[in-house]
């Protein structure tokens, strides 16, 4: 079955997993609380996948999974996450990580208005 919501973008059951702490990030859980509570989580994430899956990134990164769980002889999903994260968040189109990142910056916009 075709999973919409790729494993490699997001922490367990869909939640986005936190932001690295670089002192910025205080705001962060009530914004997502926010996000998650109203769907414009699941409606950015949706968006995300979209383009990911239109880029080719998709069908990349599941060959590329697929190809290590085949030449390791016993491996762990979490170890691969670990292992293959890095190289997923690097490979995202800028296209589309600008994208994403425009409306984000929109959807902040609208809640500092508010």
């Amino acid at each position: 079955m075709y999973d919409p919501f790729p494993r490699a973008l997001c922490s367990h059951n869909s939640t986005p997993a936190m932001p690295r702490n670089d002192g910025r990030n205080d705001l962060y859980p009530q914004l997502l609380r926010r996000m998650t509570g109203h769907g414009d989580y699941d409606r950015l994430l949706w968006v995300l996948t979209q383009k990911l899956n239109e880029s080719g990134w998709l069908d990349d990164f599941r060959d590329k999974s697929k190809e290590m769980a085949r030449n390791a002889d016993s491996i762990s999903a979490e170890t691969m996450m670990t292992e293959l994260r890095p190289q997923a968040e690097a490979t995202i189109p800028p296209k589309v990580q600008q994208e994403i990142m425009t409306m984000i910056r929109q959807y902040l916009e609208k809640q500092v208005e508010g």
